[in-house]
């Protein structure tokens, strides 16, 4: 079952200007079935558990003055606690952080404390008042490593929600290295230090902007573009320009049916129904396709290479038919004990992708049915999407729950249809979705 409907408040504001309403003696956010006196559009959602603030921009053709100034509320003893906690909210928190890096691997650290316990993060942290970026960082990575940093310049800026929090916050990467490895970690917040190669980085982050940051240095890199070897159907003549929105497909048990013993020639390869339906629509709304698939039996040495590419010669062959057309297919031919950059979860073929075709996260989705599938498309940095029969989901429902798949679909149509309409109206899909229950279908 998913949770219990919210109670829905409007958060109205413009030019620091707050619209409230006066309910006994208690200013409050209107509630959304109370009409405005003006029209608004759709701005965001910010959830608080029982309570969902809908936060809306409104069509005015003055400056409403005689509306609330934000910054004045919080002196105010007559203003709705869920007001104060709204506004607070969106003071958005910045935070400094940077990739070093020592030819293609990049330095991670493991957390005590914070949203980042137990897991890896790039050094950094948040900035304190009135210090710039490039201070923030060189102190917060000093302190927390111990040893001095050298920035080379700004990576990139990003702004990101947090799994779990209704706030957002702004932050600034760098480029940097080191001089030094007499590491003195700050024992209060800092378990462990390590190098790592990107694909590796990523799969061991939850912390949305080292993931993108991780991805744009891999772009920039050199040598890390060049270390990273994945195999490739050759499909790239229908790819287009840079920074494309992309749609990431798992093959088996998405495009077509699974069977015993692996589909090992052209004559058993057998499309799911609505598959070509959905990898049509997703085209035709301006994504391009690129499969990424494990294939077991390559890495079982059960499928030649040259086999493999007859069976995509036959799916490429129908698809086109269809007027679908696959940017590329990228496939793992390691063995399935190996610790390859490329087999999933790890997101090497993603990477190679962003690499060749100019995909990047933060315009991408990742479609599978196997937990593998959403985990690599929460390394990547991007939405995932989770599809199979309700049978199936059950199984590997505990295993996916703590992924949180932005759409949980029985197959590919579903699942493209609720990618076009999360990516209309992200706010209204996203408040849809429940991931208390993976049998929900999008």
């Amino acid at each position: 079952m998913g949770r219990k409907l919210s109670r829905d408040h409007v958060f109205v504001e413009t030019d620091g200007q707050v619209y409230l309403v006066r309910d006994r003696g208690t200013l409050r956010f209107p509630r959304v079935r109370e009409t405005l006196p003006f029209p608004t559009e759709p701005n965001g959602v910010m959830d608080f558990g029982d309570d969902r603030v809908l936060r809306q921009k409104p069509l005015l053709d003055h400056h409403p003055e005689e509306w609330f100034g934000r910054d004045a509320i919080f002196e105010r003893s007559d203003v709705d606690p869920l007001v104060k906690r709204a506004i607070y909210t969106t003071m958005i928190r910045c935070v400094s952080e940077v990739i070093l890096s020592k030819g293609p691997r990049v330095l991670m650290v493991k957390a005590v404390r914070g949203f980042s316990k137990g897991h890896w993060n790039v050094p950094g942290g948040f900035m304190d008042y009135g210090e710039s970026p490039e201070v923030g960082v060189e102190r917060e990575a000093e302190e927390e490593i111990g040893v001095d940093i050298v920035l080379d310049g700004l990576l990139n800026v990003y702004v990101s929600g947090f799994p779990g929090k209704p706030a957002y916050t702004l932050g600034f990467v760098y480029k940097g290295h080191l001089d030094s490895e007499a590491f003195r970690l700050k024992p209060d917040e800092i378990e462990d230090v390590a190098w790592f190669t990107v694909d590796k980085a990523l799969t061991l982050t939850r912390n949305p902007f080292a993931k993108w940051a991780l991805v744009d240095f891999f772009l920039q890199s050199g040598e890390a573009r060049a270390g990273l070897k994945v195999k490739r159907h050759g499909s790239a003549p229908h790819a287009t320009g840079s920074d494309r929105p992309t749609v990431f497909l798992d093959r088996d048990g998405v495009i077509n049916r699974g069977r015993a013993g692996y589909v090992r020639t052209p004559d058993q390869f057998e499309f799911l129904a609505g598959a070509m339906d959905g990898m049509r629509l997703l085209q035709d709304r301006g994504w391009q396709l690129v499969i990424v698939t494990n294939q077991d039996a390559a890495g079982w040495k059960l499928l030649p290479e040259p086999q493999l590419a007859r069976v995509h010669d036959r799916m490429l062959e129908s698809l086109d038919k269809a007027g679908v057309h696959v940017a590329e297919i990228y496939h793992c031919p390691h063995n399935v004990l190996s610790d390859c950059a490329c087999r999933k979860p790890r997101p090497g073929m993603l990477l190679a992708a962003a690499r060749d075709l100019g995909a990047r996260p933060r315009g991408a989705w990742m479609v599978g049915d196997k937990p593998s599938d959403v985990e690599t498309g929460r390394a990547f940095g991007c939405r995932t999407a989770w599809v199979g029969p309700k049978a199936w989901r059950k199984r590997f429902a505990a295993e996916v729950r703590p992924l949180s798949p932005e759409v949980v679909a029985d197959g590919l149509l579903e699942a493209a249809r609720a990618i076009v309409r999360y990516s209309e109206d992200p706010v209204v899909e996203a408040s849809r979705k429940s991931v208390a229950d993976p049998t929900i279908t999008s």
